[in-house]
């Protein structure tokens, strides 16, 4: 069985690539309507958990606030692989940004991760 951290941080890597709109990734946004919507579905799921089940558990300790930010970033992402325009134009305008953040949390859990 694989470590909840693990997942999250495989959650993490997959919203970039089914988010992220650079030339080498495009092929990706071709993929199947369904494909992106059980991606989608999945991210939502593990941000929803690293807020609701870690963050809450963890809140004053470095790891939980760290749950807390990267399960929010996990759900706007989850909404920006499923449908942007139903986000305010400030987060779509933000989602360089937001790609950005997730990216280093990916980089944060993943390093910790390897060093454990």
């Amino acid at each position: 069985m694989l470590p909840m951290g693990t997942l999250i941080t495989v959650c993490m890597l997959i919203a970039l690539l089914f988010s992220t709109r650079l030339p080498l990734l495009k092929h990706i946004q071709r993929l199947p309507r369904i494909l992106r919507r059980v991606v989608s579905i999945l991210v939502f799921a593990a941000g929803c958990w690293n807020i609701l089940w870690y963050a809450v558990r963890h809140f004053m300790e470095f790891w939980g606030l760290a749950a807390l930010i990267s399960g929010l970033l996990m759900l706007v992402t989850s909404v920006y692989m499923l449908d942007a325009h139903r986000l305010p134009t400030l987060l779509n305008r933000l989602r360089p940004q937001v790609l950005l953040l997730l990216s280093g949390c990916a980089i944060l859990y993943g390093v910790t991760l390897y060093r454990m």
